[in-house]
């Protein structure tokens, strides 16, 4: 078990990963990634996969050592495609906005989503394991740093907008305002709602009461479960 424990941290270090990025990518707990790194277990079959493409490596490599650890492979081919290319057994494609706003702005989210060309490729699995319809599955850009560090300008976010249910602390995406944006709610009693930013320093949090949410035009998006970011040099 150890083993399987040092291959993760290795691909870990290889990548700059932390345990808070593995989490975020493989939408699992905290105690869940705390486990695999101390040895107390070891990955379960139905999310080995997407952890071995998180991790750049094979399944059979972190569990057994067998097989291929890409980051020892110095030359490989890549098999380019675009837009034409077909879609692998285990893919699907899903919307990509890369700005969202003007659903809030001037339309509506359903319109949106018909009119959407572009395209972001993913696994059936991940969705399965999520238990995430794929008709729900949309993707967006993130802009701005109300929720730095955990999401930052220019981050990819996969949104689940058959998930609109306020659980407190989670992430969703809403239309406040005519604005869209992203942000931690939480319940009140009575059926108010606090909108909660990461970086709460420069973006106070707002509490409204159930009266004050009809005049706010506040409608939830959808739950934020992914979120991919990348690092500039």
């Amino acid at each position: 078990m150890n083993d399987v424990r040092d291959r993760i941290i290795k691909r870990m270090r290889d990548l700059n990963l932390r345990k808070v990025d593995l989490i975020n990518l493989l939408g699992v707990s905290k105690g869940t990634v705390s486990k695999w790194i101390s040895g107390v277990n070891v990955p379960s079959s139905e999310i080995l996969p997407d952890l071995a493409r998180v991790l750049n490596t094979s399944p059979g490599w972190l569990i057994k050592g067998d097989g291929v650890d890409r980051s020892e492979v110095v030359f490989h081919s890549v098999e380019s495609w675009d837009s034409n290319t077909p879609l692998e057994d285990d893919e699907i494609e899903i919307p990509f906005f890369k700005d969202f706003s003007f659903a809030c702005g001037s339309g509506s989210v359903g319109e949106a989503l018909a009119s959407e060309k572009r395209r972001l490729r993913m696994s059936k699995t991940t969705l399965r394991n999520r238990a995430i319809e794929r008709s729900n599955a949309v993707a967006t850009q993130a802009s701005g740093d109300s929720m730095s560090p955990t999401i930052k300008d220019g981050d990819t976010i996969h949104l689940d907008i058959g998930r609109k249910t306020i659980k407190d602390g989670r992430i969703f995406a809403i239309c406040h305002g005519g604005l869209f944006i992203v942000k931690r709610l939480y319940s009140l009693s009575l059926g108010g709602v606090r909108i909660v930013s990461d970086n709460y320093s420069e973006y106070p949090e707002i509490k409204l009461s159930a009266d004050e949410l009809k005049g706010e035009q506040l409608e939830v998006i959808g739950w934020v479960w992914q979120i991919s970011s990348l690092e500039s040099w």
